[in-house]
């Protein structure tokens, strides 16, 4: 992967702190890393589509693990974002690798497993263009109420 061209990164940074807010969707991270948000209502799912830069690569020249986390945990709690009426909080994640990436798309679909009131289980799966699974993560997020 060629290194990203200065002018473009310093662009994509400037658009990302002009318009990111702290609230659903618009956190600098999510602008900077070029997250695209669609939600499923049928099916209770959300899809985040980013492409792969030089942002995430780590020395090996793939995607690090931890934006793969990352993008994993932000699919799944944008899923409660939008289903739930009460905010949660990510208890614990395990994430599985099957496959690297260190080009093209990310796509990443988070479902709940086990819906709960106070507990929610769930998983996502992180796939390239192609469809090939990258990997599956599974999360439990609480209920929690904001103190006023």
């Amino acid at each position: 992967m060629a290194k990203m061209d200065k002018d473009k990164f310093m662009k994509l940074a400037e658009r990302a702190y002009d318009t990111y807010e702290i609230k659903k969707e618009q956190i600098f991270l999510f602008k900077l890393f070029q997250f695209e948000f669609s939600y499923d209502e049928q099916n209770r799912t959300c899809t985040i589509t980013c492409p792969v830069t030089d942002l995430m690569i780590n020395p090996s020249g793939l995607v690090h693990g931890g934006v793969l986390s990352f993008l994993a945990d932000t699919a799944m709690g944008h899923t409660n974002f939008r289903f739930k009426e009460d905010p949660y909080v990510t208890l614990e994640m395990k994430t599985s690798f099957i496959k690297a990436a260190a080009s093209g798309k990310l796509i990443a679909t988070a479902r709940y497993v086990k819906e709960g009131y106070n507990v929610s289980h769930m998983e996502c799966e992180i796939k390239n263009e192609k469809g090939e699974l990258l990997c599956k993560t599974s999360g439990t997020f609480y209920r929690y109420a904001r103190k006023k």
